[in-house]
């Protein structure tokens, strides 16, 4: 499996105030992604700083406490999903439910021990 990059992700139904502390450790927004259609998710961006850190955070509207994964961008999405099935990991929308934007695909995936990995794949 390629894995492109690896950054954690924290998810939270107050992405601004968390971008804020992050804007405060230098961190500058880089790419944005505004009102993902058929979901609870309105949206999220990468954030990184000058020694090239990063970290993703996501706009989930419903959610009721912050959630912290790790984001991971493949370069063959059915092979990461099919990897991580075959280990216990569950789709946490559900068995198959993948948000497609179009311009990505992304699933976040549940370990049997509970920790997330946000599998994303951009559609080139």
């Amino acid at each position: 499996m390629n894995i492109t990059s690896f950054n954690p992700l924290i998810m939270s139904n107050d992405a601004g105030s968390i971008s804020k502390v992050f804007e405060d450790m230098g961190f500058e927004k880089q790419h944005e992604k505004k009102d993902v259609p058929d979901t609870n998710n309105s949206g999220g961006f990468r954030m990184k700083d000058a020694a090239g850190h990063s970290v993703s955070i996501a706009q989930l509207d419903r959610l009721e406490r912050d959630m912290t994964a790790i984001q991971m961008n493949v370069s063959d999405f059915d092979e990461a999903m099919e990897l991580l099935a075959a280990r216990g990991f569950k789709n946490m929308r559900g068995e198959g439910n993948v948000i497609d934007t179009g311009s990505s695909k992304t699933a976040v995936m549940i370990s049997p021990a509970g920790y997330a990995i946000n599998v994303v794949y951009h559609i080139k």
